[in-house]
């Protein structure tokens, strides 16, 4: 199984994989994407990569969005590190087996339960201790949500 070191990883492997779309032109989160994207959702489309989210004055939010990114069970397939969606199964199985498991009935047993330990350890998270998504951290007085290009998807939102 594949592993992705981060979300930027992830991305460009889609973007190799036919499975991200980057939107350059300037989209606004105030109904524009969530309307694109449910479209391209509707046909089982890629992911988008908004890289130019705007503000309804036109002024450019400093933050892409990133929309669809689990929209297909391929993709979900892909983020899971499986190669095709009927890995999902499998997936599904071990991790049904890691919550009610049973004890081993022989040594055949014993060791087809070791192999589930080893999936159950190749599925922790690997703990970073200075990720670069905290080397800015906003606190207090200093935090502004409209800095983010949060999306509306109704106009009463």
């Amino acid at each position: 199984m594949k592993k992705y070191a981060d979300l930027r990883e992830f991305i460009q492997f889609l973007e190799e994989q036919g499975e991200l779309k980057r939107i350059h032109h300037p989209v606004s989160p105030y109904l524009e994407i969530t309307e694109i994207a449910d479209r391209v959702l509707r046909t089982q489309g890629a992911a988008l990569l908004f890289e130019n989210p705007v503000r309804q004055n036109s002024e450019k939010y400093a933050y892409p969005v990133l929309a669809n990114l689990f929209g297909t069970a391929r993709r979900v397939a892909l983020g899971m590190g499986a190669d095709n969606t009927a890995k999902l199964r499998e997936i599904g199985l071990t991790l049904a087996n890691l919550k009610e498991p049973e004890p081993p009935k022989g040594l055949k047993d014993t060791l087809s339960k070791a192999s589930m330990l080893k999936a159950l350890w190749d599925m922790s998270p690997n703990v970073v201790k200075k990720p670069p998504c905290q080397e800015i951290v906003i606190e207090k007085d200093d935090v502004d949500l409209s800095a983010l290009p949060i999306q509306f998807c109704h106009q009463d939102d």
